[in-house]
């Protein structure tokens, strides 16, 4: 079951961020791992969850103690005999609890990330609650960790979508994380919980006629929600029959090839937030966001995002007129790593592509939001 314990947080408020790897003295160096599909058949038997007020909306993310907890349950931080390595089916099991032992050290650790190896997606970072725009194409977050954008994108797909009313064309969310454990410890968790709470759920619990094992959640008072067979198959029945495809990608951004996964018209939404702290990592990341904005002419995007963000740069709203949106949102200068938006514009405008500002925040470290147009 899904344990809910509601706390109502602001994310500006988690300061404690912005010491982002500073306590991280090691760096270690592994290949590139590949691109891997996590299923979204994947959902644990119960986590609690906590609430995001993002004005003007309110979003359901999953508590990151329950996340430690069910790594505890599984096994997590047993110590295992190692003479019965010779065994397959051992084996198997030996490296699961291997896979949770290092998500356990992620979430225990006192650093935010550990270079080449966890890239901080458990931590919901201040600046991915500064995305509101939103379009149901071809959309893809890069680097998604809790995944705040694409879940407030998921819910607005679902308000809008009406079951008798289902839309011919399909909408298609690709959320990619460094981490298989984060897509399977809070990614895919936090979308399941932004269908639980949408009408389309509505279904299921009428079926189930038992307010114990299907609750109505209230947003306000604690209650537990039992993850059975007949929750999943409809999650997945209904995010299928509302002809949303939801995919879950983890590994390396240099062995995820975007035109291999949606197809030679690209993305028609291309979203990252708070991906640029490494000077490392900065031309994979401006590769992938390139290459994966390659779309067919949509002349709603414009128009959405002029009336969904209060434009700041007049070059910004002319740039709007295009075939994509490719967003990224970040800090000005991330302290004890050495990434930064300076460094991040100079390589993209080295290969040809032009930016503006769409969002700035000027209070205690900068933030801001960049639209990214590829010549």
């Amino acid at each position: 079951m899904f344990k809910f314990d509601f706390n109502v947080e602001e994310l500006d408020d988690t300061e404690d961020f912005l010491q982002l790897g500073m306590e991280s003295t090691t760096t270690v160096e592994v290949e590139n791992d590949p691109k891997t599909e996590v299923p979204p058949t994947q959902l644990e038997p119960f986590f609690e969850v906590s609430l995001s007020q993002l004005v003007p909306t309110t979003l359901v993310r999953r508590d990151l103690f329950d996340a430690r907890f069910q790594l505890i349950s599984e096994g997590a931080g047993d110590t295992v005999d190692d003479t019965t390595h010779g065994d397959s089916k051992t084996g198997t099991l030996l490296e699961d609890l291997d896979s949770g032992r290092q998500a356990l050290a992620f979430l225990d650790a006192p650093s935010d990330l550990v270079p080449g190896v966890y890239e901080g997606g458990l931590k919901t970072w201040e600046e991915t609650s500064s995305f509101y725009p939103y379009v149901g194409k071809k959309i893809l977050e890069v680097g998604c960790g809790t995944g705040v954008p694409s879940i407030y994108i998921f819910r607005e797909l679902l308000s809008s979508i009406s079951s008798p009313e289902i839309p011919a064309s399909k909408t298609e969310v690709h959320l990619q994380d460094y981490n298989a454990s984060v897509l399977q410890l809070v990614t895919l968790p936090n979308i399941f919980l932004t269908w639980y709470t949408s009408h389309h759920a509505d279904t299921y619990r009428s079926s189930i006629n038992d307010t114990e094992i299907a609750p109505t959640i209230s947003f306000t008072d604690p209650g537990e929600l039992p993850i059975t067979p007949e929750l999943k198959a409809a999650f997945l029945h209904s995010i299928e029959s509302l002809n949303i495809s939801l995919r879950f990608f983890s590994g390396s951004w240099n062995t995820f090839k975007p035109l291999d996964t949606i197809g030679s018209a690209g993305y028609d939404i291309v979203l990252t937030s708070e991906t640029i702290y490494r000077t490392e990592n900065l031309n994979p990341l401006i590769e992938l966001l390139q290459t994966a904005c390659i779309s067919e002419p949509h002349s709603t995007l414009a128009k959405l995002v002029s009336s969904q963000l209060k434009l700041e740069d007049t070059t910004a709203e002319n740039n709007l007129d295009h075939d994509y949106l490719c967003l990224v949102a970040a800090k000005v200068l991330y302290f004890g790593v050495g990434g930064g938006v300076s460094d991040f514009l100079k390589l993209v405008q080295g290969r040809k592509g032009e930016t503006s500002t769409v969002l700035e925040r000027n209070s205690g470290v900068g933030r801001l939001i960049i639209l990214i147009r590829w010549g």
